[in-house]
């Protein structure tokens, strides 16, 4: 078999296209491409007769009869061509191989800590390729790259990661991610910040399909966002991801990390939610959790508010109610049509979920006029930053 990635730089442009759509949007038949493509049917033929021949498309089945010959349903190979998505987090790298309909066929997960350095993660994902291969019998030829999302600021057309905060481990100020995982697995990797692949599996294959604006926020250590706006992902400088969570709500508010006062992050956020609970205990108050105060971490937290610890509930609804006035501002800026809250915290409460969804749609301007959706966790779950790095690495390709 020829080498994946080369099969479709050699597409013509107008191959490329019609590969796309179908990437997007299959199954398919030839009549609904045709009214999505307006091209004549001779024209549709000659340029399906190249990803046909190269197995980049097939025939998946048959469609409903409209009066005469029941069609033929197009989509891509699930079968033959393969894609690597990893997300490199603060608290965790999650890696998976996913065919051309991003169904999941091979996944491991590791925590980072304190030894998780560059080269020990990058040396992680190139193992994790090379067991991926043996027990789904794939080769390198037809995998056609490595798509990472992961926290930033960014320096996206380098691929280098520049001043990430909050790693446990040391070395990870202007890391050169993309050609150190080039170097290693000998295959073509475009990065982007996690939350923006995530949104973008959301939009083009997930909660979001069929949506032309949607926000994907991701609670954890940070507040991490990635948006979609018109079809087209929101970028912010440096491609930060995490400028909503340091947008002021309180300008006489708690210090931040990021040298202001008063950002959502200081309150609604993991490492905030635990030092809230931690100052109300030295104050005296009474909590439910079996556990010394300096061990308690914020699943504790999040477990004994839905037992009914009081203030356990009242540190997380503060953390939601916050989390909320901000987020009715953002919808005032790009009115999305779905939110999807993401992330170890609304994992863990579906009362922070609650509450800050509440919040945000009593507070938003024009509330009457649109309606929103929310969405907990979004279709991919755990996996969207995974799956949408992979995505980004496909639409890259075509778009090449």
């Amino acid at each position: 078999m020829a080498n994946a990635l080369n099969i479709i730089l050699n597409l013509k442009k107008e191959a490329r296209f019609v590969f796309n759509i179908i990437l997007r949007k299959g199954p398919l038949t030839k009549g609904e491409i045709l009214d999505i493509t307006r091209m004549k049917l001779s024209t549709l033929n000659r340029i399906m007769q190249p990803l046909e021949n190269e197995k980049l498309i097939v025939e998946s089945s048959i469609g409903e009869s409209t009066g005469g010959r029941k069609p033929i349903l197009y989509d891509v190979n699930p079968h033959q061509f393969y894609l690597i998505g990893v997300d490199i987090s603060r608290t965790y790298t999650q890696m998976v191989v996913t065919n051309l309909k991003t169904n999941i066929l091979y996944q491991k997960q590791f925590p980072m800590d304190e030894s998780s350095t560059p080269h020990k993660v990058v040396h992680a994902i190139s193992q994790f390729i090379d067991d991926a291969s043996r027990k789904l019998s794939i080769s390198k030829d037809s995998t056609i790259g490595i798509g990472i999302g992961t926290v930033g600021p960014l320096d996206r057309i380098k691929g280098k990661m520049l001043n990430p905060r909050s790693f446990s481990a040391t070395g990870w100020n202007d890391v050169h991610l993309k050609d150190m995982v080039e170097d290693i697995t000998k295959l073509p990797v475009t990065i982007d910040n996690g939350p923006n692949a995530a949104v973008w599996a959301e939009y083009t294959y997930g909660a979001g399909k069929g949506l032309n604006n949607i926000v994907y926020i991701n609670c954890g250590v940070g507040i991490r966002t990635g948006a979609i706006s018109s079809g087209m992902i929101v970028r912010t400088i440096n491609d930060a991801e995490d400028a909503f969570g340091h947008m002021v709500i309180d300008v006489d508010g708690d210090f931040c990390n990021c040298g202001n006062y008063g950002c959502i992050e200081c309150y609604s956020s993991i490492p905030s939610i635990v030092k809230k609970f931690a100052s109300e205990l030295k104050k005296g108050r009474i909590t439910n959790i079996r556990r010394v105060p300096e061990e308690i971490n914020y699943i504790d937290i999040c477990r004994a508010a839905k037992s009914g610890d009081q203030l356990a509930k009242e540190v997380i609804i503060s953390a939601g109610t916050i989390l909320g006035v901000g987020l009715a501002n953002y919808i005032n800026l790009l009115n999305p049509e779905l939110i999807i809250l993401s992330g170890s915290l609304i994992k863990h409460s579906k009362l922070l979920f609650d509450t800050c969804k509440g919040v945000a749609l009593k507070k938003y301007y024009l509330k009457g006029e649109n309606i929103i959706q929310f969405s907990r966790g979004g279709f991919f779950q755990e996996n969207a930053i995974a799956v949408g790095a992979a995505a980004l690495m496909i639409e890259k390709v075509l778009s090449t």
